[in-house]
């Protein structure tokens, strides 16, 4: 099964925030102009006993801020921590394997929702000029095993 073809076969189900945590550092981050280090990762898993098939993203999205000028020690980091769930909705064989291989093909479904609520926290500490990407630069390939996508 291709990529593709397991993106028109699995519709999100639900997407439930199971953690959340920013912390400000030392002095007062506001209106200091600084670079925000994102970092996007997904773990793929299979919901057993699901009938039709569903399967499972825990998804991890972490930012940390440290000053364009001066001393770079953290201004600030936060981690959203949530879970996704796909049923499939399409006829024919989605193994967990096919799952595990091409799960990146929806991180396009999922960084938006986790780097608009990262932006709403900032927002809240009173962070309104950090903007965060919205959306990834560039489709993850799925077929090489790296690590976290990775935004600055």
């Amino acid at each position: 099964m291709t990529a593709d073809e397991m993106f028109r076969a699995l519709t999100l189900e639900g997407l439930s925030i199971h953690g959340l945590r920013a912390d400000m550092q030392t002095g007062d981050a506001r209106g200091v102009e600084c670079t925000a280090h994102v970092e996007f990762q997904l773990t793929p898993s299979a919901i057993e006993g699901s009938n039709p098939p569903q399967f499972a993203l825990q998804t991890r999205l972490t930012c940390v801020g440290t000053p364009v000028r001066g001393n770079r020690t953290k201004l600030f980091d936060l981690e959203i921590r949530a879970l996704a769930t796909y049923r499939q909705i399409a006829s024919g064989a989605l193994t967990a394997n096919d799952f595990a291989i091409h799960h990146t093909v929806f991180a396009r479904h999922l960084f938006p929702a986790m780097s608009l609520r990262a932006q709403a926290l900032l927002h809240d500490l009173g962070m309104q000029n950090i903007r965060l990407p919205v959306d990834l630069p560039q489709q993850p390939d799925p077929r090489t095993e790296q690590g976290p996508v990775v935004l600055n």
